[in-house]
């Protein structure tokens, strides 16, 4: 299941999780591989990162998974991928339908028809890094870069009339005007009736002439009265559409972003964006969070009276969305990625890949209220006069999808920076405290970078504090505040909090880095100070057996 509530009632769909057959083929390259003669000898769990199950920890290499559907007629299709990591080869039947590049994202692959009784699903997977094939996923990244079916897969059939997407957008916010985009398909045309409801109300009731292909609707309606949608107050409602013999439910919220000077706003309230980044991982699961702790995740920053999450550094699972719809957070959208060099922002093969993951980013999340902001290229060569086009070029990319929403991009080289004027909010990546300077210099540090990023075009735009922070040893305690202590971690994270809030005012968001360890690339240093081996050893032990949470700084977030 992809999605946290039902999607359709009257369109068959069979969820394709479970188990499926596998086959590790190893240095293998995928145009040497001949599908129909794969010996299967293993079965794998779907979703699941492969690499991340005892028998298969940390290796590399071209995978298989099988899958057999039987149908009870002939028709046509639809398959959809939660994620599959890093670059797939679909075949359906013997037949190869599609190539993907890229985690994290969902996909799809409508298929014209499929025959009546058994057909067969085959996916070869591909987590080895390969720039040629796939771009996105370089070995350097501060992540571990996990492979495998990641997230759930479908299987959609079609009538001859159906519903690709639908888009629901704020005309006026205060009259709760709405505009409704329909992407509809059909075979042959004709004349297929179209009824729309919200809650018990039908808004749209008409018959809409199709002429056979694809074809957009568009329709305006209000909502007297309805509730808006807030992280204070997060109304959802549900709107189904039906489409001939097809149909779609999709929920939403009313609720209207917009950046007023230095501030953010939510239907006209200026925000004050508080909480954490969070990675999608787990040691035991890899991408595959399971559902639970995607709950429990929230639970735990609701406790600290978090509002705010930034996905870093990747769309984050849209069941993790849909959550944060219902339980309310201000969420932070990126395209992934870490660190691109000026040579990669600037490489044609490489920004046909980010260019798609972006446009995937944002389809995939349109509708969600949750989701406020879009960012893109953690941490890239802003600096660069060679990269700056394909910043443009992935910014002019979302507001062309969606004009609702602000973008921004997380930098580490403020400094320089010359990417700033592209961005809707200006968001700052600083280690003061951790990477460079003392506990007692961190005020004047992040004075003087506000200051400074003033300059290089922030003065008339909000700001943000995408990352802050300093690590610690789980449960190490040291009553004289060293470093790599809670007690030291907990007093880095109350200096930066008064600074930016209590003593200053001129930021309107802080993502603390981050929300709980997480696994990083094979042979990554501990520690970057000296340490001893068995303190390194016993470190790296707690987090790779087992997901932390990060407490020490709760009180800091209360307000």
């Amino acid at each position: 299941m992809l999605r946290a509530f039902v999607e359709h009632l009257r369109r068959p769909v069979l969820d394709l999780d479970g188990f499926w057959q596998f086959k590790f083929l190893g240095e293998v390259e995928p145009d040497a591989v001949k599908v129909r003669s794969i010996v299967y000898d293993d079965v794998m769990s779907v979703p699941m990162s492969f690499d991340a199950t005892p028998k298969y920890a940390g290796l590399r290499g071209l995978v298989a998974y099988r899958k057999t559907v039987t149908l009870d007629r002939a028709g046509g299709a639809k398959l959809i991928f939660g994620s599959v990591h890093h670059w797939c080869r679909v075949f359906v039947n013997g037949k190869a339908v599609r190539d993907h590049v890229g985690g994290f994202t969902r996909f799809e692959i409508t298929l014209d028809r499929l025959p009546a009784g058994e057909n067969e699903i085959v996916v070869l997977v591909d987590n080895r890094f390969n720039f040629e094939r796939c771009p996105l996923h370089l070995d350097y990244a501060d992540w571990y870069h996990h492979g495998g079916i990641t997230r759930g897969v479908e299987l959609h059939l079609l009538p001859a009339a159906f519903i690709d997407r639908a888009q629901v957008d704020v005309v006026d916010l205060h009259a709760r005007k709405l505009r409704l985009r329909i992407t509809a398909a059909s075979a042959k045309g004709g004349d297929v009736p179209l009824t729309v409801t919200v809650g018990s109300k039908t808004v749209i009731s008409k018959k809409i002439a199709m002429k056979p292909g694809s074809q957009l609707l568009s329709f305006e309606f209000a909502l007297k009265g309805a509730a808006f949608w807030s992280a204070e107050s997060p109304n959802l409602h549900t709107m189904q559409i039906s489409f001939g013999d097809d149909d779609l439910i999709e929920r939403f919220g009313i609720r209207q972003v917009e950046v007023k000077g230095q501030n953010v706003q939510v239907n006209g309230q200026a925000l004050r964006l508080l909480g954490f980044n969070r990675h999608e991982a787990h040691p035991e699961f890899g991408h595959s969070v399971p559902k639970g702790l995607m709950l429990a995740d929230l639970q735990i920053l609701k406790k600290m009276n978090c509002n705010f999450i930034r996905g870093s550094h990747y769309p984050q699972d849209q069941m993790f969305l849909d959550l944060c719809d219902e339980l309310g957070f201000y969420v932070w959208v990126e395209n992934t990625g870490w660190q691109y060099n000026e040579n990669h922002l600037s490489n044609p093969a490489f920004m046909r890949a980010a260019l798609e993951n972006t446009s995937e980013m944002v389809a995939a999340s349109y509708n969600r209220p949750s989701v406020i902001m879009w960012g893109i290229f953690n941490e890239s060569d802003s600096d660069k006069e060679k990269a700056k086009p394909g910043y443009a070029a992935a910014m002019k990319r979302i507001k062309e999808l969606d004009a609702t929403r602000p973008t921004t991009y997380a930098t580490y080289k403020w400094e320089n920076d010359i990417c700033l004027d592209l961005c809707d909010i200006v968001s700052l990546n600083i280690y003061p405290g951790w990477y460079w300077s003392e506990l007692a210099e961190v005020p004047g540090h992040i004075n003087k970078i506000l200051a400074h990023v003033e300059t290089r075009g922030a003065k008339n735009k909000p700001v943000i504090i995408s990352e802050v922070g300093g690590d610690a040893m789980p449960g190490h305690s040291d009553w004289f505040g060293d470093r790599w202590s809670e007690d030291y971690q907990s007093k880095l994270l109350r200096s930066v909090i008064e600074t930016l809030f209590v003593t200053g005012r001129r930021t309107c968001g802080l993502a603390i880095w981050q929300y709980c360890d997480m696994r990083s690339r094979k042979r990554y240093r501990a520690f970057w100070a000296s340490r001893t081996a068995s303190i390194a050893k016993a470190w790296w032990t707690n987090t790779a057996s087992r997901r932390k949470r990060s407490t020490s700084c709760a009180i800091c977030l209360r307000s």
